[in-house]
């Protein structure tokens, strides 16, 4: 416990913030300037038998007890000020006196109710020196101490300044940061208040789903022989590429003739599968699924033999200083010694896209982990499944029922319909996304690495914070990230591609693939995907304009989020839909046409 008496307060003068972002509207900067600074001060134990003023101890005999600092110049002079007096009455008669009747001085200055910088209410409790007694200084008030000392009914005089310092409001951007726990709280039962009733809405308007038999996804079965049939191709491309890699190392293939073997085995996983999708599985969910192993398999076997190339060829690159956390049986690992099948395969498990000769590795595995992230993947893929049945099918169906009866099978959309419907699924839609982020990036990635032991479990980053569409591009799929990065930009700027060029190369590979794993699967070819993909790229550098003209702002991240979830993925899912409605309508029609003339032909015969 701390005591101030024979006790002091020292000025220690000032550090520069490195952290302090100057004001584009001025161009001073003084110690008055808010967060300029760290102002510091401390108090010190007086020397012994130096009864002059403070001011005249010698430095070399002051004994520091605490230090402090703030951000704010007034803060500090208020509390200089405040402990100096504190420190003087404490070396009072008084002070004594109260001491041995448990006396507390009080004071509540303004600055002590509220401080910006690293100063809280200080409560210090020090033993006294040259006594076992203990004493105490609060800087808070308490009614019992202002009723013992007659002098605290004078602190508040009609005249006393109220207004000491300049200081913006609570909700102004140069706010110090607050706790906004309560408008949270708010806003979770805003947003379930909000959900409850769009969800009665919806029951009310189109019923229960599943009291009718279940949804129109649970009718469909996507496990069947070419599915499986796929999966199983596609160890064999692995193996092969393992093979290539084996007799490279060797020297038993040349340089070229193994990147053009890698090259042909990988793009081989991916077009047979997308031909097996294409042929043989009807199934939309079970296109999609093995559509999306296989081009995952893609990029990971291109990873590989791009890594191992480089391996190869500069083998000082394949050291494992810069990896922390390596198991005992990757210390002293060295290429060709990783080139064995299963190293390939636990990379081709592994929640990772980019090769390397070594990952960082857990020590254990922790079973309770792997049972609590099975259970919320089976919880989050539920309530997945209860949107997309009972919230998002109703819907895009009473859609189609509008359009048959309006006639439109020939038109891509009507602008009623799309304002109609448009509002129905922004809101299921969002939380379908999110749904998705959040069991496969978070819960599926994290327990395929708590299997394997894989250590780097840092998936995404705050996307959801990004003040442009490039940071989230960059932050909410860091995989994919790493490996275009790695793979694909900067392979473009070592063959001299401007960087301009290579981020239009980077999406373009991009809306490609996203393409690919929607538009086969339910077996038509369509652009929206693709040029959803490529407005990315104009919408980047809207984004990045307005964050450089107001660093700070959210007018960026409104942008990113209305773009995504208010008109993006609402209006892709209703232009796929009226599409595959038009191909099933096309179907149906050549097949009833088809049957009409066979009716006729036989009936001709007979």
């Amino acid at each position: 416990m701390l005591t101030l008496k024979r006790c002091a307060v020292r000025d220690d003068g000032h550090k520069p913030n490195k952290r302090f972002r100057k004001n584009q509207s001025s161009d001073i900067v003084t110690l008055q300037t808010c967060d300029a600074f760290f102002h510091i001060f401390s108090i010190y134990v007086r020397p012994s038998g130096n009864e002059q003023d403070a001011d005249d101890d010698n430095d070399e005999e002051i004994v520091p007890l605490l230090r402090f600092s703030t951000t704010s110049y007034a803060e500090k002079n208020q509390w200089i000020e405040l402990i100096s007096e504190a420190c003087a009455y404490c070396n009072t008669n008084e002070f004594s006196q109260n001491e041995s009747n448990n006396f507390s001085f009080e004071r509540t200055p303004r600055s002590a109710k509220k401080l910006k910088g690293t100063l809280p209410v200080m409560h210090f409790e020090v033993p006294s020196l040259g006594t076992r007694r203990i004493s105490y200084l609060k800087l808070n008030s308490s009614k019992d101490a202002s009723k013992s000392n007659s002098k605290q009914k004078n602190d508040y005089p009609p005249s006393k300044p109220m207004h000491r310092c300049t200081e913006p409001s609570y909700l102004s951007s140069e706010a110090p940061v607050q706790n906004y726990r309560g408008f949270l709280n708010l806003g979770f039962i805003i947003f379930i208040i909000s959900n409850l009733r769009l969800l009665m809405g919806v029951i009310q308007e189109y019923g229960f789903v599943f009291a009718r038999g279940g949804g129109v996804i649970s009718a469909v079965s996507f496990v069947d022989f070419p599915f499986i049939f796929g999966l199983g191709l596609l160890n064999v491309f692995i193996s092969q590429a393992y093979l290539i890699e084996l007799n490279s190392s060797r020297g038993v293939l040349g340089e070229r003739l193994s990147i053009s073997l890698h090259l042909v085995n990988a793009n081989l996983a991916l077009f047979v599968s997308i031909a097996i999708v294409w042929c043989l599985i009807d199934s939309p969910i079970g296109g999609c699924m093995l559509l999306g192993t296989a081009v995952t398999t893609w990029m990971k076997l291109l990873s590989y033999m791009h890594a191992n190339t480089d391996y190869r060829n500069y083998p000082s690159r394949a050291s494992l200083k810069v990896i922390d956390s390596l198991d005992q049986a990757s210390l002293d690992i060295v290429y060709p010694e990783n080139v064995t099948l299963s190293n390939i395969y636990y990379f081709c498990f592994a929640p990772t896209l980019t090769y390397q000769i070594a990952f960082p590795r857990m020590p254990c595995r922790r079973w309770f982990r792997i049972a609590t992230l099975t259970g919320r993947l089976i919880l989050s893929i539920s309530v997945m499944y209860f949107l997309l049945n009972q919230v998002i099918s109703p819907p895009l169906g009473e859609m189609i029922k509008e359009l048959e009866e309006l006639d439109q099978k020939y038109a891509m959309f009507s602008l009623e319909i799309m304002t109609k419907y448009l509002p129905k699924l922004t809101m299921a839609c969002t939380y379908t996304w999110l749904l998705v982020f959040y069991a496969y990036f978070h819960l599926f990635f994290n327990l395929l690495a708590e299997i394997l032991k894989f250590g780097d479990r840092v998936f995404y980053k705050d996307w959801w914070n990004s003040s442009n569409v490039s940071s989230y591009w960059r932050l909410w799929n860091l995989p994919v990230h790493y490996w275009l990065i790695r793979h694909v930009y900067f392979p473009c700027i070592r063959k001299g591609v401007t960087k301009g060029n290579a981020m239009f190369i980077v999406f373009f590979i991009s809306a490609v693939l996203h393409e690919v794993m929607i538009s086969i699967p339910f077996h038509m070819i369509r652009p929206w995907c693709f040029l959803g993909m490529m407005g990315q790229i104009p919408l980047v550098a809207v984004t990045k304009y307005f964050d450089k003209i107001w660093p700070g702002s959210s007018i960026g991240n409104v942008i990113f989020w209305f773009s995504f979830c208010v008109i993006g993925q609402p209006t892709a899912i209703l232009m796929y839909t009226i599409d595959y409605w038009k191909m099933e309508s096309e179907r149906n029609s050549d097949t009833m046409d088809l049957n009409s003339t066979l009716f006729e032909s036989t009936r001709e015969e007979l």
